[in-house]
């Protein structure tokens, strides 16, 4: 049997997507979940809904994951996505103990922008009073507090962990600019590297994030509270999305202003210019456009 049947045979991916979060890891799943050779966990393909397996319940035993992939029919590639997976440092062994050197999918943003677009997301659930709405300061207090908010930009230091336990070119590795500037050459790119037919056209290519609502800060922060926390609510949100409706909320209507060049080039040069450098290294990838001297 092939690596292909044997994960098939037992039900367990023989993919991961392990990219990072506001990188456009939502964009991938969904382009993924389209694809008719591919089974995904989150099969509504508009929510991460990792498992967890590797980093929360790896003592349970294959079979508990296994069961999230019951469904599968003849499909050619099992798979999942979870965000979590490239920063516990557990994890990389775990995978290749239980799955082998599996594909691996990656996307990477640059660093401060991939800050500063999770700190902007924060402000659309969040009232007023609970985040800073000074960036920097909010970037240096979280930095103090090693959040992972932006520890999750030191990507070279974590993929040099990966890299112990698989070789390079189980990885593909995709620079949000990518997903931006060709979605569609990005995402064929995908599919050919899992070996499933790179001409398949996903109806998510272009989309879109889901639009914010003028609903003023204070129904929406109490509004979001019951909707995601209420016990009934989580029975109807199922309803909901069974029902074709997806991402259903309220969020806050506003327009963040751009990352201003000065603060990005000096947050990048005070943390993230040697750890680019690094996933330079380890890579042989094109990241020089990240570091703060050209800028």
């Amino acid at each position: 049997m092939s690596k292909h049947q044997i994960h098939q045979a037992t039900k367990i991916p023989d993919f991961l997507v392990i990219a990072n979060k506001r990188c456009g890891s939502t964009w991938l799943n969904r382009n993924l979940v389209e694809h008719p050779e591919i089974f995904m966990t989150s099969n509504d393909g508009n929510v991460i809904k990792g498992v967890h397996f590797f980093d929360k319940h790896y003592d349970k035993g294959v079979q508990l994951y296994a069961e999230f992939f019951k469904d599968v029919s003849n499909e050619k590639r099992l798979g999942e996505t979870e965000h979590s997976y490239f920063w516990n440092d557990l994890v990389p062994e775990r995978i290749n103990k239980t799955l082998g050197a599996v594909p691996l999918i990656m996307s990477l943003r640059q660093p401060v922008e991939r800050a500063y677009s999770h700190f902007q997301l924060r402000r659309r659930y969040l009232p007023k009073g609970n985040i800073s709405y000074d960036f920097e300061t909010a970037f240096r207090t979280a930095m103090k507090e090693g959040s992972s908010e932006v520890t999750w930009g030191y990507y070279g230091r974590q993929l040099k962990k990966y890299l112990e336990w698989f070789p390079l070119k189980t990885f593909c590795i995709i620079k949000y600019e990518q997903i931006v500037d060709k979605p569609a050459e990005t995402i064929h790119q995908v599919y050919r590297f899992l070996d499933v037919n790179p001409d398949f056209t996903s109806s998510c290519i272009t989309a879109t994030r889901t639009p914010a609502t003028n609903v003023p800060d204070g129904t929406c922060n109490l509004a979001n509270k019951i909707w995601y926390s209420s016990r009934p609510t989580i029975f109807i949100r199922r309803c909901f999305r069974r029902m074709g409706f997806k991402n259903i909320g309220l969020y806050r209507r506003f327009s963040p202003p751009p990352l201003e060049m000065p603060l990005k080039k000096k947050l990048t040069a005070e943390f993230f210019d040697t750890d680019i450098k690094l996933l330079i290294k380890l890579t042989g990838m094109d990241f020089n456009s990240w570091l703060s001297e050209s800028m």
